[in-house]
Parts: structure tokens; C-alpha cells; sequence
């Protein structure tokens, strides 16, 4: 609200192409990315015992390897929203293409690498947030299921289900990626200097102490349960819209191990 009477209702739509590109961009790739891996390996790079008997390494895995496919087409996006919500004046009515063009030109020498200028924090973040999001959706679902195994024999209660257990999972990356996340948002803010992560860690320590590794913990905890929980269950209604089976693409962990 501070905002929108400070400087306008504008200004909270301040990089919205970008934003709807880069989560659009997210949740095409990373899902399908992450249920196509884990199944991979799960069941041609292990065998089913090892990989039944690994599962929370193998989800961790694979949450891993799609946040970093996910990554490479988020990070042009996210350079793009964050140029416009800082220097609104120069780049609101460029748009996304434009963006990308201007800072593409800002270094001769790298040209349009210069637009993955940061990836590797970018990655990070995905990395750490994306592998715990995932485990901890299949643990949720597992646990919820297990409680009421009724609840999956239904298209709408297991639809429910992916929203309660997004929700949790959610809430649960962000605790488990804040302090990370708040290193590396310090270190991006005084990158003149080359300062390194541990080094970024330590002083941001000394200056703001213990608490500032979780500060913003509270609202963005809600807001990535809200976001996390509506990309679950959108990826399920688009597989039960098209009828995609477990078989196909699927988010609950499940091998079966026949004894020879």
C-alpha cells in the first residue's frame, strides 16, 4: 500500500511481462523436468531397491537438476524485472525483448552472455529452494495419503491434496533457503567489491547479526506457500486434463520392487 500511495498504482505492475514470462518459463520446464529425472533415475540409473531405499536422495536429486534447467530460462527474465522495478524511467517502455537488448549491449565483449550475468546466484537460490520444495511435497503427499488413502481415489481430493502439500512445501523451502538466500541478496548488493559468499556471509553476520539470515522469513514464507501450492496443483489438473498417467509423468515417488 505504501507503495501504490507513494508512487502510484504503476509502480506495483512495475515488471509484470517479465514476471509472467519467467514464471510461465518456470512452470513449463522445471515440473515436467523434475518428474521425467527422478523417474530417469530411478529406474535406469539405479535399480528400483536402491533407488526405493534412496528416495529422499534421489528427489533431492532430481529437484536439483530441473531448478538448474529451470534456471537457464528464468535468469534473463529475472535481469529484465529487476532493471525495471529499479530505473522504471528507462526501461517501462522498452519491454522485455528491449531489456534484454540494452543490457546484451552495455559489455561489447561478452554481448548477450552479459544477460546471464546472474545465473550462478540465480542457480543457487533455485538449486537450494527447488530440492527441498520437491522433497518436500512427496514427503507431504506421502504422509497426507498415508493418512487418508481414500483421498487419492478421487480426481478433486487428490487435487486437494497437491494444494495442501504445495502449500507445506512452500512454506518449508523458504525456511530451509532464507539464509542463503539473504547471503546472497548481501553479497549482490556490494558485488563492486568482489566480495566472495563466505566472506559475504561472515560480515553480514557481524554487521546484522544472527537474525538477519531469516529477515522477510514471515511474508515470503506465505507467499511462496500461496505460489508453490497453485503450481502443484495446476501441473496435476493439467496431467488429469490430459490424461497423463502415473505411468507418464507422475509426483508421487512409487517403485515397485518384484524378487526375482
Amino acid at each position: 500500500m505504501k507503495i501504490a500511495s507513494d508512487e502510484g498504482l504503476g509502480a506495483m505492475l512495475l515488471g509484470t511481462q517479465a514476471t509472467i514470462v519467467g514464471y510461465l518459463w518456470y512452470g513449463v520446464s522445471v515440473y515436467p523436468s523434475y518428474a521425467f529425472l527422478k523417474r530417469y533415475i530411478g529406474e535406469e540409473l539405479l535399480s528400483s531397491a536402491f533407488a526405493l531405499a534412496h528416495s529422499n536422495d534421489v528427489a533431492l536429486v532430481a529437484g536439483a537438476l530441473a531448478s538448474v534447467i529451470a534456471s537457464l530460462g528464468l535468469t534473463p527474465a529475472e535481469a529484465c524485472r529487476i532493471r525495471t522495478v529499479a530505473q522504471p524511467e528507462i526501461y517501462r517502455d522498452k519491454g522485455l525483448l528491449g531489456t534484454l537488448k540494452v543490457i546484451a549491449s552495455e559489455n561489447k565483449e561478452l554481448g548477450w552472455k552479459n544477460v546471464y550475468s546472474g545465473l550462478p546466484s540465480l542457480m543457487t537460490r533455485q538449486v537450494v529452494f527447488g530440492s527441498v520444495k520437491f522433497l518436500s511435497f512427496e514427503r507431504a503427499s506421502d504422509a497426507i495419503f498415508a493418512q487418508w488413502p481414500e483421498l487419492r481415489y478421487t480426481t478433486y481430493t487428490a487435487l486437494g491434496v497437491s494444494l495442501v502439500a504445495g502449500g507445506i512445501a512452500g512454506v518449508l523451502s523458504s525456511i530451509v533457503s532464507q539464509p542463503a538466500d539473504s547471503v546472497l541478496t548481501y553479497v549482490a548488493n556490494r558485488s563492486s567489491g568482489g566480495l566472495g559468499i563466505l566472506d559475504g556471509a561472515k560480515m553480514m553476520l557481524q554487521e546484522e547479526g544472527l537474525e538477519s539470515l531469516f529477515r522477510g522469513l514471515g511474508s515470503r514464507s506465505v507467499w511462496a506457500g500461496c505460489i508453490i501450492a497453485g503450481q502443484f496443483l495446476l501441473y496435476d489438473v493439467f496431467r488429469a486434463y490430459f490424461g497423463i498417467s502415473g505411468n507418464d509423468l507422475t509426483q508421487v515417488f512409487e517403485l515397485v520392487v518384484i524378487p526375482k
